[in-house]
């Protein structure tokens, strides 16, 4: 069985290696990027994994450039224009799609608290001004706002939003989603709960975009994959590895401590830097400890990480 829909698969949402003097690392982009694709997955770049609120227009050009050079026409490329200033993204879609972008995501503008009406205007006319397709991402850790499932529905009857991106807890508003999209051919449901991509598969999702998949891209295509095919079994054993992995960086941590986290593992196996850009803060030398403790449990290398053997 083939999800038929156009945008599906694994979806990671990847961080942004950058160099000491804290520019864009581009060498690492093209080895994470190239991990991603290897792994069965998509690149997304500038989401909440990608420090994207921190990062400055300059290096999110260099940023997108270079991933749409190493994934062109091998993986569809999603980029984040989310931002409290509309013209800012409207800006960032022009230059993006000009350099290959295939599709572009946006949160809620998330300085002034709004209700679902301004979200749906909101959304509306952003679509309505961009030249490529547009995915809606719920977001409430970062936004503290969240966009009602009546909202959505409405946003996804305008024909150039193609889908719906998940990050909200509560797996009753999950299966109600995911229930009044699976069937629609235009439009998209991806789930960006990583913890619950298995049972999210089985109920018809058509999409998964895991922060960890960073590190394990593989091991969220197997879920992906196994799935559709059938073999749940397989995709058991990949849920339950990615879930330990992933608690190593953020059980009992807010999300501006995990991903520090996240990117010294990556560091640890060579993927990029463990920089991060304020107002984060690099992993100390305690804390590196404790996370080489524990994620040696589950694999000496990139290979045996993203392995269920």
């Amino acid at each position: 069985m083939k999800n038929s829909k156009k945008y599906n698969g694994v979806v990671v949402p990847m961080v942004t290696p950058f160099n000491s003097d804290m520019n864009i690392d581009l060498d690492a982009v093209t080895v994470l990027v190239n991990h991603l694709i290897d792994g069965g997955c998509h690149p997304f770049v500038l989401g909440t994994t990608g420090e994207s609120s921190s990062i400055s227009f300059e290096s999110k050009v260099a940023l997108v450039k270079k991933t749409v050079e190493v994934a062109k026409g091998k993986a569809t490329v999603y980029a984040g224009i989310s931002g409290n200033c509309f013209q800012e993204s409207l800006d960032q879609a022009k230059v993006y799609t000009d350099l290959g972008v295939d599709v572009l995501v946006a949160h809620v503008p998330y300085y002034y608290p709004l209700n679902q009406n301004h979200i749906l205007n909101y959304f509306n006319q952003l679509a309505s001004a961009v030249a490529l397709p547009l995915i809606v991402y719920n977001m409430p850790m970062t936004t503290n706002m969240s966009i009602d499932l009546e909202t959505a529905e409405e946003l996804s009857k305008h024909p150039n939003i193609v889908g719906y991106k998940e990050s909200e807890r509560g797996e009753e508003r999950m299966a109600k989603a995911i229930g009044l999209w699976k069937d629609r051919a235009d439009f998209s449901y991806l789930l960006g709960w990583a913890a619950k991509s298995y049972e999210a598969m089985l109920l018809g999702a058509d999409g998964l975009v895991p922060s960890t998949g960073n590190l394990t891209p593989q091991l969220y295509s197997t879920i992906y994959e196994s799935v559709l095919s059938g073999n749940n079994e397989s995709a058991q054993k990949a849920q339950e590895k990615s879930d330990a992995i992933s608690k190593v960086y953020q059980e009992n941590q807010i999300l501006v401590n995990a991903i520090p986290i996240l990117k010294f593992l990556l560091a640890k196996y060579n993927l990029c830097t463990k920089a991060v850009l304020l107002p984060m803060i690099a992993l100390n030398e305690a804390d590196e400890k404790i996370a080489t403790e524990k994620i040696k449990n589950y694999g000496t290398d990139l290979k045996s990480l993203n392995s269920i053997e």
